[in-house]
């Protein structure tokens, strides 16, 4: 039994078992992780209040914008080219790690010079010192985690998110006890990324012996050249994910970002759902495509959007008839005004969990530069249904902007995609409808019941789960063989 536990989760055997390898790693390594760091923050938020707790929140999104140029697509571009080049890819490590440093450097520059021009509000200025550090971990960081999924080590990945947001939560708590201020919260977030880099850097440290060495210069046009498009995409879109903060921080008070950043947290957590299967996917998805094997990549692509959204419907409909007591226990009565905020975030995952995919499909047909146009437009969009929206309708006016750009994007890049390898979803996903239905029915019985908001969800889960075997819904049988090693 623990030699089968250890084939499946630290050998890569066959394609089937490799990628159920990664999704174990990377839900590991973004879910878990990230619900532990999520855990604190609601402790923090409970802890500082709304507008304290706003003026934190102000001050990573500010800086959100400024950390684009630390990367610039260069992550993407590493695993891409290092899972298709093994032979090459110490080469490509060593030539992207300096452009990284640069980038990084670069980007520091702007967070401690340029940000603080872009903020009304007086006391996250302070902060913009620790924001700049906490890029430098970050994105070192996740530039080693981005080599670990090209060499398919997704335990790795694990090891260091995980260890660093048990970081965040340990020397957070310890911080917020002495200090109950959004400075203190940060502080707790520059030390846990420090850790979660020294980890990564001691894993990778081999490469660090080439890491001059195997420098080559003509390898840096051609990644700065397909990386442009996904900087672009990236831009616009941590553009579209910050701007919401930015824009009510013009419009209403500091207590009202703190309500938005509440139910924005959740959702947030949730989005590592897609990100956990499209990352366990692109390796392979990378090489069907660069092979031009169209049958292997619409199978890849049909079996990730069947599991995507496997989880996306019922997560979504469940999260809609449930938002009251999940913001009230997470949060208490203070946040409860989030509610319907949260419901219309929660509208997006239907969006956002295909849409990860989608771009990965994007980038390994190297056509990132079609998805640019759209995104650029959305990115417009929701500057201009803001401005509209939250001086009449707040905080649930960002949110309906939100949803309806999103919406509009992926209606663009799904017809794109089409005309590049087509594929089948909506027929895929009639028995995840069915059990999906169940779970709101169930979701909605027990609420009126007054049932404890998590027995609940365990209940709602378990129904869906129950459905989902009796409806024999071939994603579970999938699992199933590559748990098992079959082909």
């Amino acid at each position: 039994m623990l030699k089968k536990i250890k084939n499946l989760l630290f050998k890569n055997t066959t394609a089937k078992q490799t990628i159920v390898k990664n999704v174990v790693w990377l839900g590991m390594s973004q879910f878990i992780g990230k619900l532990i760091r999520g855990l604190f923050i609601i402790f923090a938020a409970r802890l500082l209040g709304a507008s304290e707790y706003g003026v934190f929140s102000y001050a990573l999104g500010l800086a959100g914008f400024f950390t684009l140029f630390a990367d610039l697509g260069i992550n993407s571009i590493l695993t891409k080219e290092a899972s298709r080049e093994p032979e090459r890819s110490s080469f490509h490590f060593a030539t992207s790690f300096w452009i990284k440093i640069f980038l990084v450097f670069f980007a520091v520059l702007l967070i401690i010079f340029v940000a603080p021009y872009f903020s009304k509000i007086e006391s996250i200025k302070t902060l913009f010192y620790f924001v700049a550090l906490l890029t430098i971990f970050d994105n070192l960081r996740e530039f080693f985690n981005a080599y670990f999924r090209a060499k398919e080590k997704m335990e790795f990945e694990a090891l260091v998110n995980v260890s660093m947001n048990i970081a965040i939560a340990v020397i957070g708590a310890i911080v917020l006890y002495h200090s109950q201020t959004a400075k203190a919260v940060t502080i707790s977030y520059v030390g846990s990324a420090g850790i979660g880099l020294l980890i990564a850097g001691f894993i990778i440290r081999k490469e660090f012996k080439k890491i001059i060495s195997a420098f080559d210069k003509k390898l840096i046009q051609p990644i700065m050249k397909a990386a442009l498009p996904i900087a672009i995409m990236g831009f616009l879109g941590v553009f579209m994910l910050n701007i919401d903060i930015i824009i009510i921080g013009w419009f209403r008070s500091t207590a009202d970002i703190g309500l938005y950043s509440a139910g924005q947290k959740i959702v947030q957590l949730l989005y590592t759902m897609p990100v956990i299967i499209a990352g366990a996917l692109f390796p392979a998805l990378s090489r069907a495509a660069s092979n031009k094997d169209s049958l292997k990549v619409s199978l890849i692509m049909e079996k990730g959007m069947a599991a995507t959204f496997a989880f996306a419907i019922p997560i979504t409909l469940g999260g809609i008839i449930l938002a009251g007591p999940i913001i009230n226990m997470l949060y208490g009565a203070e946040y409860l005004p989030a509610v319907l905020t949260f419901q219309i975030l929660l509208l997006t995952n239907i969006v956002i969990f295909p849409q990860t995919l989608l771009s990965n499909f994007v980038l390994a047909h190297n056509k990132q530069k079609k998805l640019a146009f759209y995104i650029s437009l959305a990115a417009l969009g929701n500057v201009i249904l803001d401005i509209i929206f939250i001086p009449k309708f707040g905080i649930a006016g960002s949110a309906t902007a939100t949803v309806i750009v999103q919406t509009i994007y992926i209606f663009f890049t799904w017809n794109m995609i089409k005309k590049i390898n087509p594929f089948k979803t909506i027929a895929n996903l009639k028995k995840i409808f069915i059990a999906s239905a169940l779970v709101c029915i169930t979701a909605f019985v027990f609420n009126y019941l007054n049932m404890p908001v998590i027995i609940n969800i365990l209940a709602s889960g378990a129904i869906y789960l129950l459905a989902l075997l009796i409806l024999k819904e071939p994603i579970i049988k999938e699992g199933k063989s590559a748990i098992l090693n079959r082909n």
